[in-house]
C-alpha cells in the first residue's frame, strides 16, 4: 500500500512538503503543490483521515441527524431533495456526511451529545430536529446548521421557508376565491415547522373572519399513511370543508387516495392542497396544487452556512436565513385568482 513516504520519494521532497500539499497550507509554492498532487494521483494514495485529523484537527465528515418521529425517516421525499443539495456542496469541500441512526440498546444510554463526540465530526446538520436533543451541542459550541428548525447556540445557523406567511397567505388567497369551509392536516406538532404551518392557518382563518371547525382540523404525520387517515376523518364529519391544507404534499398525496376510493371528486366536491412541490406533486392525478419551497437554495445555503461555522467565519453576524415560498396552482382546486 502506497504511503506518504512513497509520495515524497517520488515527487523528490520532504515528507512535510507532501503533508502541507495534502492540507493546502499557504506556505507552498503552486507549482511545487501541483506536482506532488500530480504525483498523489499517479501513485493513487490516499490520506488516512486520523493522519490528516492529527494535522489539521478536523475529521472533514458532517453528521446529520433526522429524528425518526414517523416511520418514515429519510424516506421523506422533501427530506430527500434537502440532503442530496446538501451533500453536494459539502462533498466539493472534501466532506463526507455521517448519518445517526436512531438509539438503540447499547447505545441507548448515551446521549446525542455523546454520540457525536465520539465520532468527533466537525458539524452537525440538524432536519427539523426537536429542541431537546440539541441543547448541549448549542452550548458546546459545535457547528449547527438547522433545516426548518431555528437552532440557537454562538456557533449555530439556520435556514427554514416562511412556513407561517406561507399559509396565511394560501387561505387568504383560497377566501378571495371563494373558499369557506376550510380543513387542515397537519404533521407532528413536536416538528416546530408543523406548528408553524398550524399557525398560519389559524392566522389567516382569523384575518379573514372564518372560525375554524375542529372536526376537520386533523393529523396528517407527513406520511402518505396519515394523509389516507386524515381524508378518511374528514369524509365522516357529518358536514364536509370545501378544501382541505395539508402541511406536506406526501400527506396530500394520502388524503387524494382516500377521497378517490370514496367516490369523492377533487377538485368538484373537495379541493386539495400541498406543501413542499416536491416531484410527485405534478405526477399525481388530479395533480397537486401546492406550496413550493426553494429545496435546492435551502440545501445550497444550509451547506454555505456550515462551512462559514467550521471554518470561523463571519461568527458575529447572525446565520439564519428564511426563504420565500411559491403558490403553485395546478388540478387539485379550482382554478384561482391570486390577487396582487
Amino acid at each position: 500500500m502506497t504511503n506518504i513516504k512513497d509520495v515524497a520519494k517520488q515527487a523528490g521532497v520532504s515528507v512535510t512538503a507532501v503533508s502541507r500539499a495534502l492540507n493546502n497550507y499557504p506556505d507552498i509554492s503552486a507549482e511545487t503543490k501541483s506536482h506532488i498532487l500530480k504525483v498523489v494521483e499517479e501513485l493513487r494514495y490516499y490520506p488516512r483521515a486520523s493522519a490528516r485529523h492529527l494535522v489539521t484537527n478536523r475529521s472533514n465528515t458532517v453528521g446529520v441527524f433526522y429524528p425518526n418521529l414517523d416511520g418514515t425517516g429519510l424516506k421523506q421525499p422533501f427530506i430527500g431533495h434537502i440532503l442530496n443539495e446538501f451533500r453536494t456542496w459539502i462533498g466539493e469541500q472534501g466532506y463526507d456526511l455521517l448519518i445517526f441512526g436512531n438509539t438503540q440498546a447499547p447505545f441507548d444510554r448515551f446521549s446525542f451529545f455523546d454520540r457525536v463526540k465520539y465520532r468527533d465530526v466537525d458539524g452537525v446538520l440538524l432536519l427539523g430536529t426537536p429542541d431537546e436533543p440539541i441543547k448541549q451541542e448549542a452550548e458546546a459550541s459545535m457547528p449547527l446548521v438547522g433545516v426548518d428548525h431555528p437552532a440557537q447556540g454562538m456557533r449555530c445557523g439556520s435556514v427554514t421557508s416562511d412556513n407561517r406567511r406561507a399559509v396565511y397567505d394560501l387561505v387568504k388567497v383560497l377566501f378571495h376565491n371563494g373558499y369557506r369551509r376550510f380543513g387542515f392536516a397537519h404533521g407532528p406538532l413536536e416538528l416546530p415547522v408543523a406548528m408553524e404551518r398550524l399557525q398560519g392557518f389559524y392566522g389567516g382563518l382569523t384575518a379573514v373572519g372564518i372560525a375554524s371547525h375542529a372536526d376537520w382540523i386533523v393529523d396528517g404525520t407527513f406520511t402518505m399513511e396519515g394523509g389516507q387517515k386524515a381524508g378518511d376523518a374528514i369524509l365522516q364529519c357529518r358536514e364536509r370543508p370545501d378544501v382541505v391544507i395539508c402541511s406536506a404534499d406526501i400527506s396530500a398525496i394520502g388524503v387524494l387516495q382516500s377521497f378517490h376510493r370514496a367516490g369523492v371528486a377533487v377538485p368538484d366536491e373537495i379541493s386539495v392542497v400541498g406543501f413542499d412541490d416536491i416531484d410527485a406533486a405534478s405526477y399525481v392525478y388530479p395533480q397537486l396544487t401546492t406550496i413550493r419551497q426553494n429545496k435546492q437554495e435551502m440545501g445550497r445555503k444550509a451547506a454555505q452556512i456550515m462551512l462559514k461555522l467550521i471554518n470561523n467565519e463571519n461568527l458575529n453576524t447572525p446565520m439564519h436565513y428564511v426563504l420565500p415560498t411559491d403558490l403553485v396552482v395546478r388540478q387539485s382546486t379550482r382554478p384561482l385568482m391570486i390577487p396582487q
